[in-house]
Formats: C-alpha cells, structure tokens, sequence
C-alpha cells in the first residue's frame, strides 16, 4: 500500500514537471492540506465508549448512552489540478473509535453442555488509516481549484484493532449435572489488522485568500456505508442462515458495523497551501 502511494505522489510531482502549462491558479498546480472530518456519535461508540442513544434497536452494547459526541477524523491530502474542471487527490485519513460489544457472541450447540451466548462486557479499540484516489469535477462557473466540485473515488479502509482484560463475556454452562460458571477472556489476537474497499462520494466548496491560502468545506459518504444503513442501523437481516459471531470470530465480524458508521456521513473543514 505504501509503495502505490508514494508511486502516485511522484507521478503527479512528474506530471507537475513537465506540464506546467495546464491550468491553475497564477500558475499554480499543487495543493497541500489538512482536513478535519466530524460528525454526531448517535449509534456508534467513539474511542472512548462514548454515544448518544447507542444501539436503540437491539438495546444491547456497552457504551455510555446520553453524551452529545462526535466523531473525529484527521486529513492530509495532496491535489494536483489536472484541467480547470478537474483535480485529483492523494489523501490519508486517521480516526480513532471502538466497537461497544454491541452484537451477540454465540458457541456451541444449543442443544449441549458447552452453548453460550452473550455480550461480551466491555468494547475494543479501532485505529483507522483510509487512503483515498479523489478525482473532484468543478462546476462550469468556476475554475479548478476554485468554487463549488463534486468529488468520489475509490478508498482503502485499514483498521488495527485491539482488546484488553476487560473484554469478557461471563456466564454459564448447564449440563446435567447443574450449572458451571465461565468466564471467556479470548477473542483471537490481542491485536488484529484488516482491510477493505470502499468508495468515496461528496460534494465541497473552495476559496483561495492571498493567492496561496485555501479554505474548503464540504460533506462526505462511502457508498458501501450507506447502503448498509437497514443492517447496521434499522437491524434488518436480509440473510436469515447469518449466524451470531463466535469468539474467534468476533471482531473480525464486527469491526466493519464500526467503520462503516464513522465514514456513513462527514462535514469537513480543509486548509489548503496553493503553491
């Protein structure tokens, strides 16, 4: 992954080279900036097991409920103009969150001595890395990177996860002979990397004070996020054989409801250099 980005980033600083001529502002193709993403925690943790209402359908999940939050996730972006309709962009985004513990963790038989089922106490951690290919289009009254652009393009959402001891789903066992308590303390590794794809749509708007200062606001979505609203938000199942997780699969089944809820919709503020 790291060696694709720095592949685009010196393609664009070569295409930068060789054809200054193309369109800009004063003669000026690149910009470098800082982004910062926010929206509301309504259902969803943040990284400190924080929401508003939590998960109201299901009404399971650890996090404290009641507490007006949000959000937070951190941008920096490289833009080349490559017309005066059109600008391509490098960007990382970095957020932190957790995932409450919000679905059920099942083993076993039904029918055996060893069935569980529960909500493991507690909630574990999710770092995010986003690395996004933006292509933005500007509308015909204004030039590249001026005015008012819709933007989408694909995006890589890596996650690292990790849990601590008070991760643990305490219970019992009933077997003939009477009740055995239990405590499960193990999720599979304490720290666990995954990957997916995703596919980044938005609109913004663009100022350039002093010749050199951008000023951009604006809204984002991923496409997948959005369509996963009646799973992860209404709780409707479309599959009727999904099974609940096991422990040596629950986090790995359930990091993506996170992900997808911190990137279903975003404001954001940008600051740009034009150089």
């Amino acid at each position: 992954m790291n060696k694709i980005i720095l592949y685009l980033f010196f393609t664009l600083i070569s295409y930068q080279c060789f054809y200054a001529q193309s369109s800009g502002f004063m003669g000026k193709h690149m910009v470098i900036s800082y982004g910062f993403h926010a929206s509301p925690a309504i259902i969803g943790a943040t990284k400190n097991n924080e929401t508003l209402f939590g998960d109201i359908i299901n009404e399971q999940g650890n996090a404290e409920t009641g507490v007006i939050t949000f959000n937070n996730l951190h941008e920096i972006s490289l833009d080349f103009v490559a017309s005066s309709k059109w600008l391509i962009c490098l960007n990382v985004k970095y957020y932190k969150t957790a995932f409450d513990n919000s679905e059920i963790c099942e083993s076993g038989n039904r029918n055996s001595t060893n069935y569980y089922s529960g909500n493991p106490e507690g909630f574990y951690s999710i770092r995010g890395l986003t690395y996004g290919l933006t292509f933005k289009y500007f509308g015909k009254r204004y030039i590249a990177p001026w005015g008012r652009y819709l933007m989408f393009g694909p995006v890589i959402n890596t996650v690292k996860t990790s849990y601590d001891k008070n991760m643990v789903i305490k219970g019992a066992y009933y077997p003939s002979a009477g009740p055995t308590n239990f405590t499960i303390t193990d999720f599979g590794p304490k720290n666990q990397n995954f990957a997916g794809f995703n596919f980044m749509l938005g609109w913004g708007k663009s100022r350039i004070f002093a010749n050199n200062i951008i000023v951009d606001f604006g809204a984002s979505t991923q496409l997948f996020a959005l369509l996963s609203i009646p799973k992860d938000i209404l709780g409707v199942n479309f599959n009727e054989f999904d099974k609940y997780p096991t422990k040596e699969t629950y986090i790995e089944d359930t990091y993506k409801k996170r992900v997808r809820g911190i990137n279903r919709f975003n404001i954001f503020l940008k600051i740009g250099y034009l150089f």
